[in-house]
């Protein structure tokens, strides 16, 4: 998995390089206010904060997956991939060690790989 790792950190994005507002309000909102030894516990916070925060562009219909361990083992990378390159995904964040699939009717699909 190293050679995953290393792939992660070559082509990964801070705050500053992204063009999504939506993605840079998530990486302030919800990454930068977590502590990288107890993420786990603050994700699910942060991250129904953000979205009840983003009624303007979040709908009630529009849809988010969390994976956790996304890149541990050759079997997580290919799942994490086929739920990315699925029809109904407009919007993938990967942090390494887990990844949002967003479903938002109203968006292109895009994929970004953050920092974290």
């Amino acid at each position: 998995m190293l050679a995953s790792y290393l792939k992660y950190r070559l082509k990964s994005q801070g705050k500053f390089r992204l063009h999504s507002p939506f993605v840079y309000d998530f990486y302030v909102e919800v990454l930068d206010k977590m502590n990288r030894e107890n993420w786990k516990e603050k994700l699910n916070d942060n991250l129904n904060s953000f979205l009840l925060s983003k009624k303007d562009v979040f709908f009630e219909d529009d849809n988010v997956v969390v994976k956790y361990d996304i890149h541990n083992s050759k079997e997580n990378e290919k799942e994490w991939n086929d739920m990315i390159n699925d029809d109904e995904t407009t919007l993938s964040i990967d942090c390494y060690h887990f990844g949002l699939i967003f479903k938002m009717k109203r968006k292109e699909k895009q994929h970004f790989l953050l920092k974290f």
